[in-house]
C-alpha cells in the first residue's frame, strides 16, 4: 500500500504564512489609499490562497511501491480485453486494419530492428526474415487476422 502524500507544511505554519500574506496585502492596499474595509476584503482571498498553497502535497516526492506479488485483476483484465479485441478484429476487417494491424506492424518492426538488424518493413530482408504470410499480415491493407493458433505461430517466429 502506498503512503499518502503529505502536505509541505503543517496547518499552523500554513495559517501563519497565509496570515502574513493577507496582512501584507491589506497593509499595502491601505498605504496606496484603499479604504480599510476594501483592503480586508481583498486580503481574505490572499490569506486563503496562502494557506492552500502551503498545504499542497509534495508533488515531487516519489512514492515507490513494490511490484505486485501475484497477477492482479488488472493484469487479468488487460489480457481479457486483448482477447476480446482480437476476437472483434477477426470478425470486423476495419477494426483489424485500424487498431490491430498498426500495432502488429510496430511490434514486428521493433523485433526486426532488435534481433535481425533490419531497419523497417520496406527493407527487402524483412520479407525473407518474416516469411510471406507474416509479412503480408502486417503490410497488406487487405490482410485479415488469422486463427488465434496460427497468429501465435506466426508471432512466435519473430
Amino acid at each position: 500500500m502506498t503512503e499518502p502524500m503529505k502536505p509541505i507544511l503543517g496547518m499552523g505554519a500554513a495559517v501563519a504564512i497565509g496570515g502574513v500574506a493577507g496582512v501584507a496585502t491589506a497593509f499595502t492596499l491601505t498605504r496606496v489609499g484603499a479604504p480599510l474595509h476594501w483592503a480586508v476584503i481583498v486580503a481574505v482571498p490572499v490569506l486563503a490562497l496562502g494557506v492552500l498553497a502551503a498545504r499542497l502535497p509534495r508533488a515531487t516526492d516519489v512514492v515507490w511501491a513494490p511490484p505486485p506479488a501475484a497477477p492482479s485483476t488488472a493484469t487479468t483484465s488487460h489480457a481479457s480485453t486483448l482477447a476480446s479485441r482480437l476476437a472483434e478484429a477477426a470478425v470486423d476487417h476495419d477494426r483489424f486494419a485500424v487498431r490491430v494491424q498498426p500495432r502488429l506492424r510496430r511490434l514486428v518492426e521493433a523485433r526486426l530492428r532488435q534481433r535481425h538488424d533490419v531497419p523497417d518493413l520496406a527493407d527487402p530482408r524483412a520479407a525473407a526474415v518474416l516469411g510471406p504470410e507474416l509479412h503480408r499480415l502486417v503490410t497488406d491493407p487487405a490482410a485479415t487476422l488469422p486463427e488465434p493458433t496460427r497468429l501465435a505461430e506466426l508471432l512466435e517466429r519473430l
